[in-house]
């Protein structure tokens, strides 16, 4: 059954951000902040779940929420020299970057909120991250809004309360030899033009 369990935003509870990796791992489906909207998380090994979830279409891309570059570097991503800037400039943030790895073109973001950094750190690898909604509805900025539509697939929320940003990240492809703005989100056009030049 689902539940939902108050974490600090601040400082989160290691048996919470255990419990939270123990249910990843076992091939559930996590709620958690970040600082722009909810997001539910998988293991990338379990992706089918969460499209079910949120009656996406297969296929479809899902970024990885990672904690750290070194995270992201050791998938094997290639940044290149405008992915490299807008990362160092715009990480931890509201920014995924669609890089180049063996695995073909993938979106990654490191995110400004300690709860999903301390997720990712404790998995060990970056962790399938996409909002925590049905497809095409509105993001959830609470926990009790992704809760509401999400009850039933979800094994546990976290609940740090509103996120601070409410406006999904930017998504830039950062694949040679060009930079591509995918969407627009809290990092705006003309930042993410001067980060590059």
């Amino acid at each position: 059954m689902a539940e939902i369990v108050q974490v600090n935003a601040d400082r989160p509870e290691p048996e919470l951000i255990r419990r939270a990796c123990m249910l990843l791992a076992a091939g559930e489906l996590v709620v958690v902040p970040t600082e722009t909207v909810y997001g539910i998380a998988c293991d990338p090994a379990h992706l089918e779940k969460l499209y079910a979830a949120k009656e996406r279409e297969r296929g479809k891309p899902v970024a990885r929420l990672a904690a750290s570059f070194e995270q992201v570097e050791a998938l094997g991503a290639k940044f290149g020299a405008h992915g490299l800037a807008l990362a160092k400039k715009y990480w931890p943030g509201p920014l995924t970057l669609v890089l180049d790895t063996p695995d073909g073109p993938t979106g990654f973001r490191v995110p400004a909120h300690e709860v999903p950094l301390a997720l990712a750190r404790a998995f060990g690898k970056p962790i399938a991250l996409t909002s925590a909604n049905k497809s095409g509805g509105a993001d959830a900025v609470n926990a009790r809004e992704a809760f509401q539509t999400l009850e039933n697939s979800v094994a546990l929320f976290l609940d740090a309360d509103e996120c601070s940003g409410k406006i999904p990240s930017t998504v830039v492809q950062c694949l040679e030899p060009g930079v591509k703005i995918l969407r627009e989100g809290a990092v705006s056009r003309a930042e993410i033009e001067r980060g590059i030049t």
